[in-house]
């Protein structure tokens, strides 16, 4: 398995478009720090790199044009990269990720597709 370390753009989208999604008590910033965070510890430990965590650039968002099984994908796919680690797990996504596919059931009902 290889794995690599997601662009801001691809973190920011999902940080930002999930605090535009349940509202302005999220602290995007904080968000998209995490789940950078690990993203970079599992590829560091993936190839015994020792690449620093750094910040997010939030500024790096895709456009509003982003569906919500968009969303979903980029989720998955930053999933997929930041589970080298044993016993990987990452609370925060899986919660970001669920809430996604939870407003995408309600889109199908309703045929509204963007947030």
């Amino acid at each position: 398995m290889s794995a690599f370390i997601c662009s801001d753009r691809h973190i920011a989208t999902i940080a930002t478009r999930y605090a535009k999604l349940v509202g302005t008590e999220v602290e995007t910033q904080a968000i998209a720090d995490a789940l950078l965070a690990i993203n970079i510890d599992s590829v560091n430990y993936r190839y015994g790199r020792e690449d620093e965590i750094r910040a997010c650039d939030i500024s790096e968002v895709a456009p509003e044009n982003y569906q919500l099984h968009d969303l979903v994908a980029l989720c998955d796919c930053l999933d997929y990269q930041s589970c080298e680690r044993p016993n990987y797990h990452n609370p925060l996504l899986a919660q970001i990720t669920a809430q996604f596919k939870a407003n995408c059931k309600h889109c199908v009902a309703s045929n509204v597709w963007s947030i």
